[in-house]
């Protein structure tokens, strides 16, 4: 089953010589049942978070998902970014312990302000429990049988332990020169070997709360929307995939074709 939502399958099937729409949408949205019933995974869950957050809520236009993003020692399962605003969340399935949450947790905080555990109706209560007294801050979401997520305890913002240094790794080299160029007009000049680190320093001189948002303005254009307007004809069991697929233009038009 986990097999069968993955990037190298997709691309596998929908080019094989005997593709057939009709049998593998049905093939997809019988797989995508046995999930909600019977095996709720980590992409059941970021499948859920994509539909109802960033196609629901809010909009493709102004916002954009990722997926485990390295932040100092921890991976977010499921970022959002909207406008300035952005939101981590945390996700553990039946699957999954909480020996690192807390861990994970005090990470996610260097960048974010605004953090969620996603969890199941089971583990709601040992979540709870944990972040009663270790992360007070934190919100708490549950995915129902009827794959509503509910909004448990709302997230408190926390901008406390937001670092420069964690914010600035989220950033490619173009992404960090033109923060450095809006704020100072101009950037530092060294040595290739030692840039990376002069435009850390010109980057701290930044105050932290207005490099986040600069940060996440960033990570806002990352994603070209203009093809991503079609996911929503796409069956919801797919979407996911495809969105965080970093398939080619090309590629995007051919799937949109071939689904369609």
């Amino acid at each position: 089953m986990n097999r069968f939502f993955t990037k190298k399958t997709l691309v596998e099937t929908l080019y094989s010589k005997n593709f057939s729409s009709d049998s593998y949408l049905s093939e997809l949205e019988k797989n995508y049942q046995t999930l909600n019933d019977e095996y709720r995974n980590e992409f059941y869950f970021k499948s859920i978070l994509f539909n109802k957050l960033v196609l629901g809520k809010y909009s493709l236009n102004t916002s954009a998902a990722f997926s485990e993003i390295v932040i100092d020692n921890s991976k977010a399962d499921f970022i959002l970014i909207n406008h300035h605003d952005g939101f981590v969340y945390e996700i553990k399935t039946d699957l999954d312990n909480l020996d690192r949450l807390i861990y994970q947790l005090n990470d996610y905080y260097k960048v974010f302000s605004t953090v969620y555990v996603v969890t199941t109706e089971r583990n709601y209560y040992p979540v709870y429990k944990q972040l009663k007294e270790l992360c007070p801050y934190v919100g708490i979401m549950v995915l129902t049988k009827r794959k509503h997520l509910s909004v448990r305890k709302k997230a408190i913002i926390d901008s406390r332990s937001l670092n420069h240094e964690s914010l600035f790794k989220l950033l490619r080299k173009k992404e960090y020169e033109t923060i450095l160029l809006k704020k100072f007009g101009t950037l530092p000049v060294a040595k290739p070997v030692y840039y990376y680190r002069a435009s850390l320093l010109q980057f701290r001189q930044i105050d932290v709360m207005e490099a986040q948002n600069l940060v996440f303005e960033q990570l806002n254009d990352r994603v070209e929307t203009t093809e991503m307007g079609m996911l929503e004809k796409l069956p919801e069991s797919i979407r996911w995939l495809v969105y965080s697929g970093k398939f080619s233009k090309q590629q995007l038009y051919e799937i949109f074709e071939k689904l369609n």
